[in-house]
């Protein structure tokens, strides 16, 4: 297994991918390079018979039409037809090969970079979309087109080396000539495109800033059209795209300059190359047919010194886009691997507690998740340090709704080992928070951006803290985020909605919708608005207004498969009626549900509520209040 795939394993960045591991990759990977070898050697006999053409034609020249031999008119001629069939057939079967190992080299690389993209360790620096999208499309284009330089190259080579074999056999000093030209355009050229890497690479990461800009305002339109602040994003994209149209410019003539130099090394080489020819045919020292042949080896020669020109520039991009490859496969993971052993140890874990709990249809068709009886009130009366049990009220939250069902958490001492199970402390907190199964848990947090910053520890979008989450004892930083996820969902407050249809945002294919959920989440209406769960949204789903996405997200969140659901202020887009039913259609589902948010009727039907709003700021504690926008990757409010 090479660096490259170690990482892209989800054990982190491997610090110093080499450019050369990409190139690597591309060639050699899955068997490419015995593909690549047979492929490469039918450019090369496809270019060995493009070199044979004028040489056969200045024969028949000498051999038959000089001397009026029809038989060996005949013969020669049915030799350049063999010549020609050996050609064609040659590139043809070479090229449909080629695009095979080509077409396979991107998609690896291309999963590379996703895989890093989407590493359950997150990144330190993480690309935006438009970068993102950069990488994974036109970088790995590019990277993975070495192969087609390796064949194109080594067919050019061979051009080379037999029409100088040729020469070299009608006449040592033109072959001489022929050689030492190829040598010196080579050595010029390589030290013309020093400068065209740094180029390209300066020209694709603007490329990808101008991307960056312009998804960021198609994703935002609708925002910036309430603002009217469309002219203020215009203006913004036309100095990103300035700024990439003048690299691409840049670039662009540093190319073509490079091109004109070789187009006219390659001409004047021609030139002296026929000057010589024609002296040595009026000397006597070459016959009509060798004259013909060196002409045509001449034209044949132009192409082929002209491509070896372009060797050093094709190169030089290639190594730019593979050293923005490379530096995000060896960007810092963001968070830091496990322990050995712990995280396999929680999977293992996990995976016997879903093969035990009673995930089953009730009789209604619903799905039932982790199911259990009611665990009884608390006997002393008492509650921990900053939380309330209903009936009462925390930061403002109202007593339950008269009559409503109340499913009181097991009883715990304050002193009291949590024991197995999932145990929270949130930071600046006094006591621990136990996730009881089956319980309806409700945490005030001081503003919006202190509820974005508690969803993101939960997720495992942050570094978490020692000690912070216990699942079953074991610490949250010693199992890794894979194992914590497999047991808490928190999805982000700004989640995204897929273009497609309804039920591809909720279930994974060959899924079918929860009853209870769609209940719970108020989905009737918005099925019943669109047509149907089979029906296409939109992109981003723009079918539907703020609150039915907000709803439909809710609603993906409650499909995980995970004991606990933790809920980021889940209904500030609706209205009072609609968020007062989905309170009450999550009190009735059977699963865990933390459930972060401000809101005195969704706080109403809590079995707790815990009060984070008076808790200590330190370095373990929430940062100061903010918009409640929160970078997805490092947690610091923007």
């Amino acid at each position: 297994m090479s660096r490259a795939e170690g990482q892209s394993a989800g054990s982190g960045a491997v610090p110093g991918v080499p450019a050369g591991e990409l190139f690597r990759i591309a060639l050699l990977r899955g068997g490419r390079g015995l593909r690549l070898g047979l492929t490469t050697v039918g450019f090369m006999l496809h270019q060995l018979c493009e070199a044979l053409v004028p040489i056969l034609i200045g024969v028949v020249i000498d051999q038959a039409l000089e001397p009026g031999d029809p038989g060996a008119l005949l013969r020669w001629l049915a030799v350049l037809a063999g010549v020609f069939l050996v050609l064609s057939l040659s590139y043809q079967r070479a090229a449909a090969a080629m695009v095979g190992v080509y077409g396979h080299a991107e998609q690896e690389l291309r999963r590379l970079a996703v895989t890093r993209l989407l590493d359950p360790f997150g990144l330190r620096r993480a690309p935006g979309p438009g970068e993102a999208l950069s990488l994974v499309t036109s970088d790995s284009y590019r990277v993975a087109g070495v192969s087609w330089s390796v064949v194109e190259q080594a067919a050019t080579l061979t051009a080379i080396l037999t029409a100088s074999t040729a020469l070299l056999l009608i006449s040592v000093p033109l072959a001489v000539g022929v050689m030492v030209s190829t040598v010196l355009v080579l050595l010029l050229m390589r030290r013309l495109a020093a400068p065209l890497e740094a180029r390209g690479l300066a020209e694709q990461g603007s490329a990808a800033r101008a991307g960056e800009v312009a998804t960021d305002m198609i994703t935002g339109l609708r925002v910036l059209a309430g603002m009217h602040a469309q002219p203020e994003a215009a203006a913004r994209y036309r100095a990103a795209s300035d700024a990439s149209r003048r690299g691409a410019v840049a670039a662009a003539r540093a190319v073509l300059s490079y091109s004109a130099l070789s187009q006219v090394l390659s001409g004047v080489f021609l030139a002296a190359l026929v000057t010589a020819s024609g002296w040595l045919a009026l000397d006597g020292r070459l016959t009509i047919g060798q004259l013909v042949t060196v002409l045509g080896l001449a034209q044949f020669l132009q192409g082929a010194l002209a491509h070896v020109g372009t060797f050093a520039s094709d190169w030089a991009h290639k190594r730019a886009s593979a050293r923005r490859i490379a530096g995000l496969l060896s960007e810092p993971a963001l968070i830091a691997p496990p322990v050995s052993g712990a995280g396999q140890k929680a999977n293992k874990s996990e995976k016997t507690e879903k093969t035990d709990k009673t995930d089953g249809v009730d009789a209604s068709g619903s799905r039932t998740r982790h199911k259990v009886s009611a665990p009884g009130p608390r006997t002393d009366g008492s509650a921990s340090s900053g939380d309330a049990r209903v009936p009462g009220a925390v930061g403002g939250a109202p007593a339950p709704r008269p009559g409503a069902a109340v499913r009181m958490p097991a009883a715990r001492t304050a002193s009291a080992d949590p024991g197995p199970g999932t145990v929270w402390y949130p930071p600046g907190h006094g006591g621990p928070v136990e996730l009881v199964p089956g319980a309806l848990i409700g945490v005030v947090p001081r503003d919006p951006g202190h509820a974005r910053w508690l969803s993101d520890r939960l997720g495992c979008r942050v570094r978490p803290v020692r000690g912070e989450l216990l699942i079953d004892g074991a610490d949250a930083v010693d199992l890794g985020p894979e194992a914590v996820r497999a047991r808490i969902a928190a999805p982000p407050h700004q989640g995204t909605l897929f273009s497609g249809t309804l039920r591809a945002n909720l279930t994974p294919p060959g899924g079918t919708l929860d009853p209870a959920v769609v209940r719970a989440a108020m989905l009737d209406e918005v099925l019943e608005h669109i047509g149907g769960q089979d029906t296409e949204i939109g992109e981003h789903g723009r079918r539907l207004s703020g609150g039915q996405r907000q709803r439909l997200m809710l609603a993906r969140a409650l499909h995980a498969e995970t004991p606990v659901v933790v809920l980021d202020e889940p209904a500030t887009a609706v209205d009072p009626v609609t968020e007062r039913r989905i309170a009450e259609g999550l009190a009735e589902l059977p699963g865990t549900v933390l459930l972060i948010t401000t809101s005195r009727i969704l706080l109403s039907t809590c079995d707790r509520v815990v009060d984070l709003t008076d808790t200590a700021t330190g370095d373990a504690a929430a940062p100061p209040g903010g918009d409640g926008t929160a970078d997805d990757q490092n947690g610091t409010p923007r």
